[in-house]
């Protein structure tokens, strides 16, 4: 409770400040409002626009009003703005106000969907001016119907209009560009919680400073405590488990974050990749598709850590999965798949003689090493494979997998040998088994 009055405080002072510097502006000429001939564009809205998306649709509405009020005040110091219906509050009030609120809630939701953050807080910003712009110009045309002619009604519409476009581009370029440089540089905990196994990682200025798992039988108290969460300021969890949880953990302000969303974006921290189809391997697996603009979920499969668990304790009897990969790089992978050796002589088209014709067809008699080759060549050859195939519509060649696959070494090797005959790149990052729990942090 106490830290979550220290931040409404933190935005209450925020709100303040921004309320004063719209009226220091609207005083100090050529800030507020730069006049050239007949038209006049105002900076004011970048302020508004800026409260709500940082602070929220309410602060934002209340900073609008407070530009309204200005408005209301200058208009009638200044007569000149008079007949064009800025001494009425419909026309100088209310869509100032409606401007903060539109631009915080347009934010708010857009921030949600796949889109990239730059591309929603410019989306956001643009729905903020335009209701400004839109608002001003049907409140005009409403007020001087019956005081000027059509055409000087027109004149002054087409004037407002072009203020709006010059007032829209300035805004798009600068709110985004503010909120970046104010981005939170606090140590934050991000948390993935998944459907077999629940990940740590500490995030500074997003960069990952340490990642743990939480080992079977131990508690989240207990897990967090090993990390080190002193220095945290909060906390941003994700995953299907983290439905679960209510409220904040440890008294530390506590968010959301949708799962894919988190996982693009710790993609596009580590990687810097764009453009490219993200594997997520964990007990299944999920194929998320990221551009420039946006990100969504392809599909997925439930061949993944999960399968791998159970049919190495089915078959081998093994209940450690950390063993399977130093048993594996024992065996022979020809002792229990069909190779393209054994069915012809040479090759076949580009596949090569140590190519895969079918899975475990020899599993009967192999030895507990060849099982243990053969299995993890079948799950993650048939990974490799489907990430090929959904990859070939898009506009890139580039797999970056991530999860648990980073545990299991032998799994990039299997990878390395689908990528040329699908002409594609699979890349490994660092800390991939962390990459969701690393975007939950940067939400």
């Amino acid at each position: 409770m106490e830290r979550g009055k220290k931040l409404n405080m933190k935005q209450f002072i925020a709100a303040a400040i921004l309320a004063a510097l719209i009226v220091v502006m609207t005083v100090v000429p050529y800030t507020g409002y730069i006049s050239y001939g007949l038209i006049e564009i105002t900076t004011l809205h970048i302020v508004v626009i800026l409260g709500g998306v940082l602070l929220g649709w309410r602060y934002g509405a209340l900073l609008g009003f407070v530009w309204g009020m200005t408005c209301l005040v200058r208009a009638y110091l200044m007569p000149v703005f008079l007949p064009f219906g800025f001494g009425n509050p419909f026309v100088s009030v209310l869509p100032r106000i409606l401007v903060g609120a539109v631009a915080g809630l347009a934010a708010k939701a857009l921030l949600k969907t796949g889109l990239r953050k730059g591309v929603a807080l410019g989306l956001a910003t643009a729905a903020g001016t335009l209701t400004n712009t839109v608002l001003v110009l049907s409140g005009m045309a409403i007020y001087c119907k019956n005081t000027f002619a059509d055409t000087i009604i027109s004149i002054l519409q087409t004037l407002v209009g072009i203020n709006g476009i010059i007032e829209m581009v300035a805004a798009i370029l600068i709110v985004p560009a503010i909120c970046f440089a104010l981005q939170p540089r606090e140590t934050v905990l991000g948390i993935d919680f998944g459907a077999s196994t629940t990940k740590l990682a500490l995030v500074q200025r997003g960069r990952c400073i340490r990642a743990i798992h939480k080992e079977d039988g131990e508690t989240l108290d207990e897990a967090m405590d090993r990390l080190d969460i002193s220095a945290v300021k909060r906390i941003s969890i994700t995953g299907v488990g983290a439905s679960f949880i209510a409220g904040d953990i440890r008294g530390i302000p506590t968010s959301r974050t949708d799962e894919f969303t988190s996982l693009y974006r710790g993609v596009s921290s580590v990687t810097g990749k764009k453009n490219c189809l993200i594997v997520s391997v964990g007990t299944g697996t999920s194929f998320v598709r990221v551009t420039p603009l946006r990100s969504w979920h392809v599909g997925g499969t439930g061949l993944g850590g999960g399968m791998v668990k159970g049919l190495a304790k089915a078959i081998l009897d093994l209940d450690d999965i950390s063993l399977l990969d130093d048993i594996a790089l024992k065996g022979t992978l020809g002792n229990t798949d069909l190779l393209v050796r054994d069915v012809c002589q040479g090759t076949i088209s580009n596949l090569k003689e140590d190519t895969t014709v079918a899975n475990l067809t020899k599993l009967a008699g192999a030895s507990k090493e060849d099982a243990a080759v053969g299995l993890l060549n079948m799950i993650f050859q048939s990974i490799g494979v489907m990430a090929a195939f959904a990859v070939k519509s898009c506009l890139t060649r580039t797999i970056v997998v991530v999860g648990t696959i980073a545990e299991i070494p032998m799994a990039e090797d299997i990878l390395d040998t689908v990528a040329p005959l699908h002409n594609v790149k699979f890349i490994v990052p660092d800390n991939a088994p962390y990459i969701t729990a690393i975007g939950a942090a940067q939400a």
